[in-house]
């Protein structure tokens, strides 16, 4: 091809090209624009829950105390199936720990389930001291008896007055069985369970026959009786079935 031929050639289709891209009417660059933002955004929004889905867990091992009612869900966001309702003042076994959205999530056991529950009502459950088991369920309750007829007094801890538990705290401390806490509900999250009772173990009751709250704490004596300050005083008391207490049991602890 002779170069005046050539140049013509590259000239025109030079012109071509720059008529057909310049033909576009402004709304259709506009639109070419926009798709171009549109899929910049999407790209950026599936980084965005690509990061999320992706939050891996840690690793954790401690227990846990619920600070209100707590529901247990399958996965690690509010929408999730709700496998269970912790009560306040539950204590429950974390295994793993994630962020997402902004929130900690922990993956617990409690009550022969698993699932994840939000740290916005969980805090870190402190370990009681160890109870010494040096001392015997026959000790728990000498120590006990010898404050039998002081007066009943709400939150009183001493042998000028005892409410429940702080008459059952009270007496653990003087048989040297070490500390345990100071109210009814954090003994019962202290101590293991137990159906088969032994002189000295707690027993927890609730304020109605059948209830499912704890109210009450008092020490297994033996023979069919509570010991524990209740009404007016330290006394012993019958728990069989047709009795006032009986009905109102909830649990046995121990520390054995």
């Amino acid at each position: 091809m002779k170069k005046k031929n050539l140049f013509t050639a590259i000239t025109a289709g030079t012109l071509a090209l720059t008529i057909s891209f310049t033909g576009l009417t402004n709304g259709q660059q506009n639109t070419a624009s926009a798709e171009s933002l549109t899929t910049n955004n999407e790209v950026h929004k599936s980084n965005a829950i690509t990061m999320v889905a992706s939050s891996k867990a840690t690793k954790i091992s401690g227990k846990y105390k619920t600070t209100a009612a707590l529901n247990m869900r399958t996965s690690a966001k509010t929408t999730s199936k709700v496998l269970l309702t912790a009560k306040k003042g539950a204590v429950v076994k974390a295994s793993y720990k994630k962020k997402v959205n902004g929130t900690t999530w922990y993956k617990v056991s409690y009550n022969g389930k698993t699932g994840w529950m939000s740290s916005a009502y969980l805090k870190k459950y402190k370990k009681v001291s160890k109870v010494s088991n040096s001392a015997t369920g026959s000790d728990i309750i000498d120590a006990g008896r010898k404050y039998l007829g002081v007066p009943y007094v709400w939150g009183g801890t001493s042998p000028s007055g005892f409410d429940c538990s702080g008459f059952t705290q009270y007496a653990y401390k003087q048989a040297g069985q070490g500390s345990i806490p100071r109210n009814s509900r954090a003994q019962r999250a202290a101590a293991a369970y137990t159906s088969n009772p032994q002189v000295g173990d707690l027993i927890f009751f609730s304020a109605n026959p059948g209830g499912d709250y704890i109210t009450h704490v008092g020490l297994y004596a033996g023979n069919g009786q509570v010991l524990h300050a209740a009404g007016n005083k330290v006394q012993y008391q019958s728990i069989a079935k047709g009795s006032y207490w009986g009905p109102r049991i909830m649990s046995y602890g121990t520390f054995r």
